[in-house]
């Protein structure tokens, strides 16, 4: 059923077509905040040991923390686009919400990553 789904063309156009230009673009633009994520994840995780091994502070946890909304911008798009099918996230607020966390989290990640830049550089 779920795969029936997601191959319908509600706009009238081919199936294939459509899985081309909504289906395919919304996975990979879920796959792509995954992994960004996960990047800045693991940043946040050398800033830990390095902070261990040269006993400089690297607010390490900053890091970790401040892409969350990118994370959350990807369950928000796989919800409404990847498993209800839409080509866009609708309107009313949710899509400016899901925007916004991308945003707010993007701009704390340069932040605390620009800090780190910082602490490794000597100021």
């Amino acid at each position: 059923m779920l795969f029936f789904c997601l191959m319908m063309a509600p706009f009238g156009i081919e199936p294939a077509r459509y899985h081309a230009l909504a289906v395919v673009p919304n996975y990979l633009l879920i796959l792509g905040a995954a992994v960004l994520w996960f990047a800045f994840v693991v940043l946040g995780v050398i800033a830990r040991r390095y902070e261990i091994v040269l006993g400089e502070r690297t607010d390490w946890q900053f890091m970790i923390i401040a892409p969350t909304g990118i994370l959350a911008f990807a369950v928000i798009q796989l919800i409404y686009c990847g498993i209800g099918g839409n080509m866009m996230l609708p309107k009313g607020g949710i899509n400016y919400g899901a925007y916004l966390l991308f945003l707010v989290s993007g701009s704390l990640s340069l932040l605390a990553n620009y800090r780190f830049y910082r602490v490794t550089k000597g100021k």
